[in-house]
């Protein structure tokens, strides 16, 4: 038995995993604040965004993660999905990042308030957070803009949001 070929394969999934782990950062988050989804001929409305992301690789200052997050207002709720990159300096205590995300979205196709729609959609998502405990961020403003909008009696809406909340990094 050649121990190359046994022990060469391991080593290589034991550094993979190592390196994998070191990196690997998984945190929730909730925000609130308001939402101008453009749906029905509404302004702002209340609005809350909850997900998740998770750390995938970070060299020097630069985070890249993937970001999977729920977008909930009176006339629109989104799922979404994508790429986060964040930056952050050892000395400098916010941390910004942007998204590029993409999913669904369900909302009304009329003025009647009633979700009968649902789209494909994207977002374009920007944000600062800052670290207010060991491993407890708060999200000081979290803006999304759907640049691919969505269709409502022949009108295409782009809804965009601006909400604050908390992170609780794992």
């Amino acid at each position: 038995m050649d121990c190359k070929k046994i022990f060469l394969p391991f080593a290589l999934f034991t550094a993979l995993s190592s390196i994998l782990h070191a990196q690997a950062k998984l945190a929730i988050y909730g925000t609130v604040g308001g939402e101008k989804t453009e749906v029905a001929n509404e302004g702002w409305t209340t609005a809350g965004t909850f997900g998740l992301y998770y750390g995938l690789f970070k060299a020097g200052p630069i985070r890249i993660s993937v970001d999977a997050r729920g977008d909930l207002s009176d006339n629109i709720n989104s799922g979404l999905f994508g790429p986060r990159v964040a930056l952050q300096l050892p000395l400098f205590p916010l941390k910004p990042y942007v998204e590029v995300l993409g999913g669904f979205s369900s909302y009304s196709s009329t003025n009647n308030g009633a979700k009968d729609t649902t789209s494909a959609n994207y977002r374009w998502v920007g944000g600062v957070d800052t670290t207010i405990l060991p491993h407890l961020d708060w999200r000081i403003a979290d803006y999304s803009y759907s640049a691919a909008g969505i269709s409502q009696q022949g009108v295409t809406r782009h809804p965009q949001s601006l909400t604050t909340g908390l992170v609780i990094r794992f």
